[in-house]
């Protein structure tokens, strides 16, 4: 009987019948889950209350959440795995090397847009375990399996990822596809604030912290660093440290170049 039924329709039968088994404490995660990340209204802290919130969901699993701009070569990495600061900076710099051997990767490239993949589905499990990727990123922590919801963001690769040593449970899963719209509609308020706030400002707020668009804005008003310190409260070195960002970010080699650059796009 359930051969003869369209995939689609077998699919959503089994995720009813999971959904039926889904225990109390449950849906009472899910519930707060779910205002948790109705709250989350920045995008600069988007990863880390993400991160929090999911891992309140879903107790015991390693999560992350990767923001790729691979235009601007610009990764941010939010997770809630305890690490040395010196080992987690050797992680995240191998990760950047690595992270499109992640069969999720090619997924996207090809235009896939989820919002639930598992990347078992994705790649033969010993064609994975050959890749740097499982070597130097899976293998040392534990990680075996992972399932991820993509969101999406214009010129940006954007996941969030729930690892386990294990494979991961179908009611683990039903929590994630029941979260899922709820975490994408929040991403899209996020990054709607975010354009709101670069048109309001005039400054281009992607891939820019608050700090480094307000120094930003001052550079455009033709102010020098030392002016800049005394009208944020802070010293000329720091300004000296949020211009070097700005103008790694921005790809430009002198301030000039990056206001120019603002100017006349």
């Amino acid at each position: 009987m359930l051969s003869q039924l369209a995939p689609s329709v077998l699919c959503a039968s089994l995720l009813a019948v999971v959904r039926e088994r889904l225990r109390h404490s449950d849906y009472a995660r899910l519930l707060d889950f779910i205002a948790g990340v109705q709250e989350i209204a920045s995008l600069e802290s988007f990863g880390s209350d993400l991160v929090r919130l999911t891992s309140e969901l879903l107790p015991g699993a390693t999560i992350a959440f990767d923001q790729i701009d691979e235009s601007g070569g610009q990764y941010a990495f939010d997770h809630n795995v305890e690490i040395d600061p010196v080992d987690q900076a050797k992680v995240f710099a191998r990760l950047r090397e690595v992270y499109q051997q992640n069969p999720i990767y090619g997924y996207i490239q090809a235009g896939g847009s989820g919002p639930l993949v598992d990347i078992s589905e994705l790649m033969p499990r010993r064609a994975f375990h050959r890749t740097d990727f499982y070597q130097d990123i899976f293998r040392p922590f534990g990680i075996q399996h992972q399932v991820n919801i993509l969101l999406s963001r214009p010129g940006w690769i954007s996941t969030l990822t729930i690892n386990r040593d294990r494979p991961i449970p179908e009611r683990m899963k039903c929590l994630l596809e029941l979260a899922a719209r709820h975490i994408r509609l929040a991403h899209q308020s996020a990054c709607l604030n975010a354009n709101l706030k670069q048109a309001a400002t005039g400054v281009p707020a992607s891939g820019l912290t608050p700090r480094e668009i307000e120094v930003f804005s001052w550079m455009c008003e033709g102010k020098r660093n030392s002016e800049i310190g005394i009208i944020l409260g802070c010293s000329p070195r720091t300004v000296d440290k949020h211009v070097e960002n700005i103008l790694r970010k921005t790809g430009a080699e002198t301030r000039t170049a990056a206001v120019r650059s603002y100017r006349s796009s």
